[in-house]
């Protein structure tokens, strides 16, 4: 018999820590080959951790509860001899290191000298957002912690530390609020659940960092709308996906991006990377009242057929808890339909560190002035509102008003242009 270290895998793109939920197994139980071995949290999604081998669990090194480094140990493992000569190279967690460097003494965090010396840029891991959020720590005060981190990167632990020494500058709202306003009587109070706690930490900090305008404008999308109800039918029948209105307008976005490529961006720091592929982000309600974004990868080169496929098992995956961390990944720009809640246009909220975010309103009849034969009149057409909000940092209304109008250009013309998007 053997005794082996299991690590916590990786799981994901920028995941470093994770939250121990809860063990599905306990000291001096033996455990079988995939089964479920314990359940995590990442700033992203939940996950469900299978057992790399069979074996008996001989001690849990975490607790339910505690936060975790990606490759740090989580437990030991007794198992056979021959059990662990084939290790599943990419699947296995044993032989795994931490990958989140030491953090740095807290012992000289209390007083941070001037000026500071040279560093790439901060690098935080997803908690250390949080903590930083949560008690408004300033920019520059995180340039100086990255400044005396290894790596420039600021964990949990610099964080705490610092804080226990830091003379608060501000009261944040949440505990302003929280303070101050008691509940009366007959009122019910619900706690934030971990993932609407994100989304509101995410929102505010999105909202503080970038200055956002939104444009409106009103798309005509009569013939688009005629011809899907002329081939949806025919569309689920040969691809054996709904033709609805996602794949159609993410398919139009994309096309468009690509004359506007600096909406197709991420802001880090001063610096401005313009994505070299589109990799479209889209809000799925879940039950719950809670909002996941999943991310259809490379979006320029997909036909609507494989878009309309892509979207549907994005969709469910997120409904039936079983999305990845990889799927809710590497945005370079979002969309929200909040045409399916009958909404004719809104303000979204840019993802961060994303540029500009889309919201589709709802497609009704309307009277419009049309020209017929050179002639106003007065027509029935299918239209919709486009609501563009944009990072005013970096995007003027040039780009982002332009955006939106040549957006509607082309749905408009879609049927016209039909020939530019394959379906395959």
């Amino acid at each position: 018999m053997s005794l082996i270290t299991l690590y916590l895998p990786k799981m994901g793109e920028s995941v470093m820590e994770a939250v121990v939920l809860h063990w599905c197994v306990s000291e001096g139980e033996a455990v079988v080959e995939g089964a479920p071995l314990l359940e995590v949290a990442t700033d992203k999604v939940d996950a469900e951790i299978p057992a790399a081998y069979t074996g008996k669990i001989q001690k849990l090194l975490v607790k339910s509860g505690e936060v975790v480094a990606i490759g740090a140990p989580i437990a030991l493992l007794e198992v056979e001899n021959r059990a662990v000569l084939s290790g599943a190279d990419g699947v296995s967690f044993v032989g795994l290191k931490p990958t989140v460097a030491a953090p740095t003494s807290p012992d000289h965090l209390g007083a941070i000298p001037s000026p500071l010396p040279d560093f790439a840029k901060i690098k935080l891991t997803p908690l250390a957002k949080h903590i930083a959020q949560e008690h408004a720590i300033p920019p520059d005060e995180l340039e100086r912690l990255a400044a005396y981190a290894r790596d420039n990167r600021v964990t949990k632990e610099v964080l705490l530390a610092y804080l226990s020494k830091r003379v608060p500058t501000q009261v944040s709202e949440r505990h302003l609020f929280s303070e101050t306003v008691a509940p009366l009587a007959g009122d019910e109070v619900v706690k934030m659940d971990r993932v609407r706690k994100l989304i509101a930490d995410r929102m505010v900090a999105s909202k503080k960092i970038a200055p956002h305008v939104t444009s409106f404008i009103r798309a005509d999308v009569t013939a688009l709308v005629a011809w899907r109800n002329q081939y949806k039918l025919s569309f689920e029948a040969k691809y054996g996906a709904k033709l609805t209105y996602n794949p159609i307008f993410m398919a139009v976005i994309a096309r468009v991006l690509q004359r506007f490529p600096i909406l197709n961006a991420v802001v880090v720091g001063d610096q401005i990377i313009q994505r070299k592929h589109i990799n479209i982000g889209f809000a799925v309600a879940l039950s719950d009242g809670n909002v996941l974004v999943p991310v259809v990868q490379q979006v320029e080169q997909l036909g609507l057929a494989t878009l309309a496929c892509q979207i549907d098992a994005l969709i469910h995956q997120a409904r039936s808890g079983t999305i990845t961390p990889d799927a809710l990944s590497g945005a370079s720009y979002t969309v929200s339909n909040i045409g399916c809640f009958d909404n004719l246009m809104g303000t979204p909220i840019i993802v961060q560190p994303q540029v500009a975010i889309l919201a589709l309103g709802l497609i009704e009849k309307r009277p419009a002035v049309v020209y017929v034969h050179g002639k106003e009149t007065i027509a029935i057409r299918d239209e919709l509102f486009l609501s563009h909000t944009y990072d005013h940092r970096i995007i003027d209304g040039a780009i982002g008003g332009g955006f939106l109008k040549y957006l509607a250009k082309e749905l408009a013309s879609f049927v016209d242009n039909i020939a530019q998007y394959p379906f395959t």
